[in-house]
Formats: C-alpha cells, sequence, structure tokens
C-alpha cells in the first residue's frame, strides 16, 4: 500500500505522494534523486540561500511542472516549510514526526 503524505493528516498510504489542496504529487524517491538531494542539502549554503535549497528540493521530487503548480498557490511560507518536511520524510521514508524533529534540532542549531 502506498504512503500518502498530506499537509493537514498523517501517514495514511505507502508509495510517497503529497496531497497539497486537493491534488496528489507523486514523489520521486529514486536512489539517485534522493542522492542529488543529499547533495543539495550537503552543500555549504548560507541563510539567504535556503529558501532556493527548498526550491531545488521541491523541483527535484515532484518535478517541474508540479513545483509550477504549487509555487503559483503562493503558500504562506510555514506551509511551504511543511510540505519541504514532508517530501524530505517522504523521499527518505523517515516518518514525519522524526523529520520534523530533525529540522526543529537544525533550527536550534543555527542560531546558538
Amino acid at each position: 500500500m502506498a504512503k500518502l503524505y498530506t499537509l493537514d493528516e498523517k501517514l495514511l498510504t505507502d508509495a510517497p505522494e503529497i496531497r497539497v489542496k486537493d491534488k496528489l504529487y507523486p514523489v520521486d524517491n529514486r536512489q539517485k534523486t534522493v542522492r542529488k538531494l543529499m547533495q543539495i542539502n550537503t552543500d555549504q549554503m548560507d541563510g539567504s540561500q535556503v529558501s532556493e535549497q527548498m526550491d531545488q528540493t521541491l523541483k527535484l521530487a515532484l518535478g517541474e511542472k508540479a513545483f509550477a503548480e504549487i509555487d503559483k498557490m503562493d503558500l504562506p511560507f510555514p506551509a511551504y516549510q511543511k510540505l519541504f518536511e514532508l517530501v524530505m520524510a517522504a523521499m527518505t521514508g523517515e516518518e514525519e514526526q522524526a523529520m520534523e524533529q530533525r529540522f526543529q534540532q537544525a533550527k536550534h542549531s543555527a542560531r546558538a
């Protein structure tokens, strides 16, 4: 069974998909894609490049067309950040809560 990650619910099914509003977007979690993702995320980026990193990750995971659709929605930043976390969880197979904790720890470490 597919996993379905949503902005408003928890893991529902087994194949990685993200629901934004009423549309489902498949998440590319293939090995080569995740390796590219890891390279994007391990490159040394300062705070001004974080949004570009998030955009690149979403484009890679969802594809250009889906990214363009989501970008046109002009989501509030907290929703966009949550979408990024959900995509990362879907790509790596981690539970949403574990990914969320990792992001919270990274935020606190960056402030220190």
